[in-house]
């Protein structure tokens, strides 16, 4: 769960990640914004300033040139140069709002933030680099910045914060979108001496349904668990047993992919039902739990809580952050001749609508997060 967890803060938190770019140094444009004696690094913006132009050539045809194109009634050009200096006003005001929870980093919270801007940097360095991006402030603008986002997160809508989600709205929301279930599989292959594997005949495939057929009456009556019914398939065709129980949600069966027969069969059953098909090759012996016995054990988990906070209020957040960035940050300097050096069109690519090797890097490791099982990719709403 605890990976599921950061996988759902990852997807809740979104693109940001930070650069420097390299060239003739300059002391006076090494910086984008301050607030007192922090300054934020022009390589945040630049990154931003990224981000924004993939998310304008999302949202314009991909027949016409993105800045050509208009985004919510503003020109490309313009929409992508207010939505990247949105994201440095939303980092300042994440920076503002730990002060007044009360909260900070701690050691380990950085550690954290380095371990994950070292495992991306890995991958993504390169391609990122090409654009001047500086680890460090990769690390800064991405990594630390995804940390101060949950903690922040937790204290407002954690227990005591101020917009509390209640243990009722918790455990609605998991019986309600939850599944618990349990399942084994037998292949529906068969596998020659010298190692190659042929599918079954119709009447091989009859005979396997025959079997697990008759474990599902055996189950149902009581007489073996789905453990023990795995268990008895496996040694009878001489193989491992596959047997596996989960509690997922259909986003969830879909990003470990699930066959799409396994999801909408567990959809349409009822708790306690068992049911014997056909799914990517395999038959699926597949017995649906009920919601209930898993309630306390994923509330009473941390993580589990999180996950649970995150589906709920993801979507608030987000725009609480935006909005609240949005009406001003106190103190806020930009240092506009640094900004205007850095262009949208630096990310243009020889496509109509492209989309810049430093945002596709950045949602390749939002990717790699979700994908992992266990919140990340930052993103500044």
């Amino acid at each position: 769960m605890k990976k599921f967890a950061k996988r759902a803060a990852a997807l809740l938190l979104a693109v940001v990640l930070g650069l420097s770019l390299t060239g003739c140094y300059n002391e006076g444009l090494t910086w984008a914004a301050k607030t007192g004696d922090t300054e934020l690094p022009i390589g945040m913006y630049i990154y931003y300033l990224s981000v924004a132009y993939n998310e304008a050539a999302a949202q314009i045809d991909t027949d016409t040139e993105v800045l050509k194109g208009e985004v919510e009634g503003t020109p490309a050009d313009e929409w992508i140069k207010d939505r990247a200096k949105s994201y440095i006003q939303q980092y300042c005001w994440m920076q503002d709002e730990m002060e007044r929870l009360g909260l900070t980093m701690t050691d380990d919270d950085y550690t954290e933030a380095l371990q994950t801007t070292q495992s991306y940097w890995t991958y993504f360095g390169s391609s990122l680099e090409e654009f001047g991006i500086a680890e460090t402030s990769y690390d800064m603008a991405y990594s630390q910045y995804n940390v101060m986002y949950l903690k922040v997160f937790q204290a407002l809508y954690g227990e005591g914060g101020e917009r509390e989600i209640s243990e009722d709205e918790l455990r609605t929301h998991f019986e309600d979108t939850y599944m618990n279930y349990e399942y084994f599989t037998a292949p529906l292959t068969t596998t020659a001496e010298d190692g190659s594997s042929a599918d079954m005949s119709d009447e091989e495939k009859d005979d396997v349904s025959a079997a697990l057929n008759a474990l599902r009456t055996r189950v149902a009556d009581g007489e073996l668990t789905t453990e023990e019914a795995a268990t008895e398939y496996a040694e009878s065709i001489d193989a491992e047993s596959t047997y596996t129980q989960s509690v997922n949600n259909r986003d969830g069966m879909t990003s470990s992919y699930l066959p799409e027969a396994f999801v909408t069969s567990l959809e349409s059953m009822q708790e306690g039902d068992i049911q014997v098909f056909e799914a990517s090759g395999y038959m699926v012996f597949l017995h649906r739990l009920p919601i209930a016995d898993a309630v306390e054990e994923t509330l009473g988990s941390e993580d589990g809580r999180l996950t649970l906070m995150i589906e709920l209020k993801n979507e608030e957040y987000q725009t609480y952050v935006r909005e609240a960035a949005a009406d001003g940050i106190e103190g806020l300097e930009w240092n506009e001749e640094a900004l205007a050096r850095y262009q949208p069109s630096m990310f243009e690519s020889t496509t109509k609508n492209g989309t810049s090797s430093t945002s596709e890097a950045s949602e390749d490791a939002q990717e790699s997060d979700a994908e992992s099982e266990e919140t990340d990719s930052s993103t500044a709403e």
